[in-house]
């Protein structure tokens, strides 16, 4: 049974994430870097892993680094199973995770996270 939680959870991370973090562990990537953010913005970290949520933070727009808390949001396998690809990616905007960055914890949209590998050396972890 493990084994079946295991594979499911690999499964979706590789649909929610597509290939670039098919090497990723079943439960996610340890550290998140940030993509798909305008040079001239950032990122917001939220109390809550809505965009309504509450400013607590925010992370650069080339940010590296944020540790990986857990995620929260998008379908089951089965419902993955019988979406088409329009489906899946609206169902990828619903995805949040929880983070921490510079010593602030708080939830950011996943579709702004790529996996990095380790965190460079003048992040701030606590």
């Amino acid at each position: 049974m493990k084994t079946l939680a295991w594979i499911f959870a690999l499964l979706i991370g590789l649909v929610v994430h597509g290939p670039r973090d098919a090497l990723a562990t079943a439960d996610g990537p340890d550290y998140y870097a940030v993509t798909g953010v305008a040079a001239d913005d950032v990122l917001n970290i939220r109390a809550e892993p809505s965009p309504n949520g509450e400013r607590v933070g925010e992370v650069p727009h080339d940010g590296r680094g944020l540790q990986n808390l857990g995620c929260t949001g998008g379908p089951t396998f089965a419902q993955w199973q019988k979406m088409s690809e329009t489906e899946r990616e609206r169902a990828r905007r619903q995805r949040w995770c929880r983070i921490r960055y510079g010593g602030v914890e708080g939830w950011v949209a996943d579709w702004f996270l790529t996996e990095d590998s380790d965190p460079p050396a003048n992040t701030n972890l606590r």
